[in-house]
């Protein structure tokens, strides 16, 4: 039988095996969930550009509070009903509504 040395755990090898393929689903997962989230901050990022753009192209300045909360938002239908609201919208304030 092997000796264990200090402060290393040595597993039979079927149980390295089970520890082994944990690991990698695991690691699957969290690729794929941070896949996902770079995705989902992608699309934020290009409505709120976007949102921004329009803005600037209505010639609708912003006050430091309504920079922010479009910054801030993380919610794709908010943003979609902000860049929709730009059309016919006079202020910010009436975008941001």
């Amino acid at each position: 039988m092997e000796r264990q040395i200090e402060g290393e755990a040595t597993f039979p090898p079927f149980v390295q095996k089970l520890i082994d393929r944990g690991m990698r689903e695991g690691d699957l997962k969290g690729m794929r969930e941070g896949k996902l989230e770079g995705i989902r901050e992608g699309e934020l990022k290009g409505k709120r550009d976007t949102l921004l753009r329009l803005l600037a192209r209505a010639g609708m300045a912003l006050t430091e509070d309504e920079g922010a909360r479009i910054q801030a938002c993380t919610d794709v239908a908010t943003l979609d009903r902000w860049i929709d609201n730009v059309l016919g919208a006079k202020t910010a304030a009436e975008v941001l509504s």
